[in-house]
């Protein structure tokens, strides 16, 4: 009852609530006619059950009024909140049918909120000249190339590649609209354009393939060089000249090494970095990568310890040699930042819920500073305790390691705290249907 009087109290002024001030009128015109001219106490009874009668369907009307308004408010809401955003917006029902529009959004696709609010958008629009460009934004993997996609149901985010009105490159991120009661109300997807920010990368990317080439060649020919004076072609060599010699050649490898991971970073952001799936037993790439690095273990005086999966896993779509680039990367920087007698350990598990495997590779090393945890997979991003550690290195392993992960539908993170060792874990699905499509 109280209840009752408090949603009354709030909507009493409200115009929704002028049909229930009309009706409680005609009840009380009524209740006097029946006092006046029918006998009692036949009239006492008659009026009785009609006011029980008015104030149950008055509870049930100013319940609804009150349901109605919160939704209205909610509404309001999400309208103020869309069309607050800079980015473009769009919400929909779960029947696809488009309930709220930014400004953004109508510029962005040329097409008025008068025109779109209450329209229903099917796959079906994907190929029509107006709605085309909408019909893929809501249905992403009608997109022709899906770029990027997240394993993570809500918020869900897709970088996808547009050439029609226009070459476009797009980050969609959904997420969903819920009621107070967790039911869901609808969806609401925000677009970012990346476009400008991709030009600006393929203008850095091509300068850097060009130097990357242009010092390819010479640092090659030197290579050889000594690699001839190395095995005594040129004539005999005394002990301090093989030193000198040897000296060299390590510095040479590690400056070609470093050409290359310019070429592949180059290649990842232009798409040229050229993906080959097919079926592979991830722990025989294990395996192999411990036999190319067993030599580095005995001069680190590290050891590498496989943790084999305590559940049966069978070979799955991947691409051998990149995955084996990723652990190759993971590996060899637990190996040059651990300690004398330390350990790399590699383990694989199964995630819960979801057909995807994680493969973790622990150290016993140095570790990660908290503030440059978030800043490890980006480009030329070299820790302060990877620096004071080794010199070498231009902070490029980890962006290439993330970029593949990405490509196969997974993800890579790291934990780690300094002089306690690191985890970096990645995900990798062993149902296909996972792996964006390019």
């Amino acid at each position: 009852m109280l209840d009752f009087f408090q949603k009354l109290n709030k909507h009493f002024s409200s115009s929704q609530l002028l049909p229930f001030w009309f009706f409680g009128g005609l009840v009380i015109a009524q209740v006097i006619f029946n006092s006046l001219w029918i006998i009692w106490p036949l009239n006492w009874f008659i009026n009785i059950a009609l006011i029980i009668f008015y104030l149950v369907i008055a509870a049930i009307f100013i319940g609804a009024v009150d349901k109605v308004s919160r939704l209205d408010l909610e509404r309001n809401q999400i309208n103020a909140m869309v069309s607050s955003i800079n980015d473009p917006a769009i919400s929909y029902t779960e029947n696809f049918e488009i309930i709220l529009v930014n400004k953004a959004m109508e510029k962005f696709i040329g097409i008025s909120k008068k025109e779109l609010i209450g329209k229903n958008i099917t796959p079906e629009l994907s190929n029509d000249a107006r709605f085309g460009l909408l019909s893929k934004i809501i249905f992403p993997s009608l997109a022709p190339v899906v770029l990027e996609k997240s394993i993570d149901l809500y918020p869900e985010k897709i970088k996808v590649k547009f050439y029609q009105p226009k070459e476009l490159i797009v980050e969609i991120t959904t997420t969903k609209v819920i009621d107070d009661k967790g039911n869901t109300y609808g969806f609401l997807r925000i677009i970012h354009d990346l476009t400008k920010e991709e030009i600006l990368r393929k203008t850095q990317s091509d300068f850097i393939t060009i130097v990357a080439h242009q010092l390819r060649t010479p640092l090659s020919g030197l290579s050889w060089i000594l690699e001839m004076l190395a095995n005594k072609e040129l004539g005999s060599l005394t002990s301090e000249q093989e030193k000198l010699i040897n000296d060299g050649r390590k510095a040479m490898e590690e400056s070609l090494k470093t050409v290359e991971d310019l070429l592949n970073a180059a290649q990842i952001e232009e798409g040229r970095f050229g993906f080959q799936f097919s079926m592979a037993d991830i722990e025989k790439i294990i395996e192999n990568v411990f036999i190319k690095f067993e030599p580095v273990t005995k001069i680190n005086d590290v050891k590498l310890i496989f943790q084999r999966p305590e559940f049966q896993l069978k070979p799955f779509v991947m691409d051998p040699l990149r995955i084996k680039l990723v652990l190759e990367i993971l590996v060899d920087n637990g190996l040059k930042y651990n300690v004398k007698n330390g350990e790399v350990r590699i383990r694989i598990d199964p995630m819960e819920g979801k057909p995807f495997v994680l493969i973790s590779v622990e150290d016993t090393g140095l570790g990660v500073s908290r503030e440059d945890l978030s800043r490890l997979f980006t480009k030329f991003f070299r820790s302060k305790a990877a620096l004071k550690g080794q010199t070498s290195g231009i902070g490029l392993g980890l962006y290439l390691a993330k970029n593949i992960i990405n490509r196969h539908g997974g993800k890579i993170w790291a934990k780690s705290a300094l002089g306690r060792g690191s985890i970096f874990t990645f995900s990798l699905p062993i149902d296909s249907d996972y792996i964006p499509s390019q």
